[in-house]
């Protein structure tokens, strides 16, 4: 690291950028380095996530994020959401010389890995780290409401920080500076943090963003676990554990397209104070619906998957009661991120969908603990097989007869 940090404190990235410079690319400082030699003998190949890239060379990894438009809708804290949300980073490994930063990296960002102590405050990070690392390099998370047993005592023992919720518009700087993990990966969402991610970088700590919410489907939310391995030169463990989800996925949904099972519309979606609902209409929760046997009534592939807010996303996009009540008629299942009715529209018009009238209306906060953590953010995204069985197991039992609800439980009417 101090070889890293003396290169470019001789020759700073201004003066690196230049294919003139003298310095580029020498390998005098690194006496152990091996030119030619291929330092990364496990890697990733991205298939399904459309937000972030790599591209391995023998001693460095490019990787390249983004946030395309449409991803989500944009409010005023979100007009530059394209130009926001780019980012490059050159993965350089620990002892070797870095590239020079000309052409398309004359903007990058370095970061020298494989970081060991990390921090990160997406609501998944436990488990995507947890998959990847040993326990002991956790030192940072967002919050201290940890679902999983062993890093929750850490939290409480004080061993593992909280830097600052993903839903909050930035992280804890102070909190980063005193514990100084090698990397933190940091939730951008908005502009507002994005901001965060830079004033981290700029107090001389390693950041990379990470956008795994706006993935569209559940395959890439799900191979942002890969992301994450990039730094920690942890390929090898993060394809396991992508494999293993992706094949239990893929025979659940065969399960369901051998039989020729009816399929009940299903509404996923909330009712909020405002008035109005806000529905699941594509992204990877909608898709898991449709492979489960379910019909989403509400697809529409042209819409964002969600919101977007200054301070994170929403559970949905917002439509009206009365488009609501226009297909209200066929919906026999609605799941919802809300535990109750409290706040749903008058019994009139619930009783005109079938799902309200038979009881058939599920809340994913089954794993909802007193000390206030939900398994369901901290887990979902990397488990979505645990999902799909739990909707296989709602609309089609007779396939999955053994299975007990994991994330879904019955919401209570008020």
């Amino acid at each position: 690291m101090k070889h890293l940090l003396l290169w470019l404190a001789l020759c700073g990235l201004s003066a690196c950028s230049t294919s003139d410079d003298p310095d580029a690319g020498n390998t005098g400082a690194f006496e152990d380095f091996e030119a030619g030699r291929d330092y990364f003998s496990e890697k990733v190949t991205v298939n399904h996530a459309k937000n972030f890239t790599v591209e391995y060379h023998d001693n460095y990894k490019v990787v390249t994020t983004k946030v395309g438009f449409g991803t989500a809708e944009q409010d005023a804290d979100s007009l530059a959401w394209e130009r926001a949300f780019s980012d490059v980073m050159v993965l350089v490994q620990r002892g070797t010389p870095p590239p020079a930063l000309v052409n398309e990296l004359a903007n990058a960002v370095v970061i020298e890995i494989p970081a060991i102590k990390v921090a990160a405050n997406s609501d998944d990070a436990p488990t995507r780290l947890m998959a990847i690392t040993p326990t002991e390099n956790i030192i940072g998370l967002g919050h201290k409401d940890i679902c999983h047993p062993v890093l929750k005592e850490k939290v409480d023992a004080g061993e593992i920080a909280p830097i600052g919720a993903s839903w909050h518009t930035g992280p804890d700087l102070e909190m980063l500076l005193s514990i100084r993990p090698d990397l933190t990966f940091l939730t951008a969402a908005s502009l507002t943090q994005a901001d965060g991610i830079k004033r981290t970088r700029d107090m001389g700590l390693q950041a990379a963003p990470d956008f795994s919410w706006s993935e569209t489907s559940y395959l890439g939310q799900l191979e942002w676990i890969k992301y994450d391995a990039l730094f920690l030169n942890a390929e090898a463990k993060a394809n396991q554990f992508f494999n293993a989800v992706k094949s239990t996925c893929d025979s659940l949904k065969q399960l369901v397209e051998r039989r020729n099972l009816e399929k009940p519309q299903v509404m996923w979606g909330m009712h909020g104070k405002s008035g109005l609902w806000r529905i699941r209409m594509n992204g990877s929760v909608a898709q898991l619906l449709v492979e489960a046997g379910g019909l989403n009534p509400f697809e529409d592939k042209r819409q964002a998957v969600s919101e977007t807010l200054a301070n994170g996303l929403s559970e949905g996009i917002t439509i009206s009661n009365e488009v609501v009540l226009e297909k209200a008629s066929d919906i026999q299942y609605i799941i919802s991120f809300q535990r109750s009715t409290e706040y749903w529209p008058t019994e009139n018009y619930l009783n005109t969908i079938p799902a309200y009238r038979n009881r058939q209306l599920y809340h994913h906060f089954k794993r909802y603990q007193a000390n206030g953590c939900s398994d369901w953010y901290q887990t979902a995204s990397m488990r979505p097989d645990l999902l799909l069985k739990d909707l296989i197991k709602l609309f089609h039992p007779d396939l999955l007869p053994t299975h007990e609800l994991f994330f879904l439980d019955k919401i209570q009417l008020k």
